[in-house]
């Protein structure tokens, strides 16, 4: 039996029970008849599917304009290698609540604006490598609450007053999509991956969502925390969660700042050891004056650990400053020689601490 036979014969089962869900993936490699994945397509929406996942790689004749106008979709993901949507008449997806899309080109702002318009209940939407040719296009979301933007181009503004998740991961070949109304974000998570200097929108996202409870900043990311310039740093009175990628001797003294301007701070996660490793030959300057650490946390983790004698020197700094640390979870590299990890280990039990409750774990990783 051939396999459309096969996909005709399950179809032909569900003639008169409805389909919730339907899954289609192609190989991209196929040279295919688009026909018949419009037809499946088609049956599933006539069906009154309400979750449609269809990853068709190269071959993006394969969706029928009828996706645009289903009642019953609360989920929609399309993956393909490149689809340009033009959009020329209404979308009408009044129960769509999760829309995922990747590498769909938007031809024009009509086709934008005509798009998202029709997705009134959207509350989760995730872009990756998607393309906006067209310029200062605003996409408004009372009801979007998490928003995922990964490497996509493009001069759009995204207005979601009521947005509680923000993750943005941009690369060189990323166009800055604003975003608005920061002040309800509760999470944010950056990743600029491959560039030296993180771009100037995740900046106005640092700055604008001081309200925040987690923060997340991988890769080279935690150079904002040195990009806010002559500004008074802002004050994070919600932020309980703090996580960081590669910090650097220049990134420790704007930290400390930001620590101290974040009093409901309960736990620090450094995701690529205390410093980046290139920063470990040079010695930190004694002068270097740090604020008072911030009081009220009580949970450090630091991930590959390495146990460099500048590593030493920080955390020494942390533990004379966090008054009600609990923990210090130390999750080694595994590079490290198991003479020098006996060395370490030693050293780690003599650092003075604030905290007579807090406790060190050095972990495998």
């Amino acid at each position: 039996m051939s396999f459309e036979r096969f996909v005709y014969g399950v179809l032909a089962i569900h003639r008169i029970s409805p389909i919730h869900k339907f899954k289609l993936i192609l190989e991209t490699t196929l040279q295919y008849d688009c026909s018949h994945l419009v037809v499946w397509i088609t049956a599933a929406i006539l069906k009154g599917v309400q979750h449609l996942d269809l990853r068709i790689g190269n071959h993006p004749k394969a969706l029928p304009s009828s996706i645009l106008d289903c009642q019953t979709l609360t989920v929609l993901k399309i993956y393909t290698f490149g689809y340009d949507l033009s959009v020329p008449g209404i979308v009408c997806l009044p129960n769509l609540r999760t829309l995922k899309l990747h590498c769909i080109r938007f031809l024009d702002g009509d086709s934008v604006k005509r798009f998202f318009g029709g997705c009134s209940q959207l509350k989760e939407l995730a872009l990756f490598f998607c393309r906006f040719t067209t310029d200062h296009v605003r996409v408004s979301g009372t009801e979007l609450r998490k928003l995922s933007i990964t490497s996509c181009r493009g001069h759009v503004v995204i207005d979601a007053p009521n947005l509680a998740s923000l993750t943005y991961v941009c690369s060189p070949s990323s166009t800055d999509m604003g975003v608005k109304n920061l002040r309800s974000l509760l999470s944010i998570e950056l990743w600029p991956i491959l560039m030296s200097k993180p771009p100037q929108v995740l900046s106005d996202i640092i700055k604008g969502a001081n309200n925040a409870r987690e923060l997340i900043l991988l890769h080279s990311a935690a150079k904002l925390l040195t990009m806010v310039g002559d500004n008074p740093i802002p004050t994070y009175s919600k932020l309980e969660r703090l996580q960081l990628g590669h910090c650097f001797r220049d990134t420790w003294k704007y930290l400390m700042v930001w620590l101290a301007n974040s009093p409901e701070l309960e736990t620090i996660i450094f995701e690529k050891g205390l410093i980046e490793k290139n920063d470990m030959e040079h010695e930190l300057h004694s002068d270097v004056a740090f604020p008072l650490f911030s009081s009220n946390v009580k949970t450090v983790e630091v991930r590959q650990f390495r146990g460099h004698k500048l590593e030493l020197l920080l955390l020494k700094y942390l533990l004379e400053n966090a008054r009600v640390l609990q923990k210090l979870i130390l999750i080694k590299d595994g590079t490290t020689e198991m003479k020098r990890e006996l060395q370490v280990s030693e050293e780690l039990l003599l650092l003075p601490k604030a905290s007579t409750y807090c406790t060190i774990e050095l972990k495998e990783p």
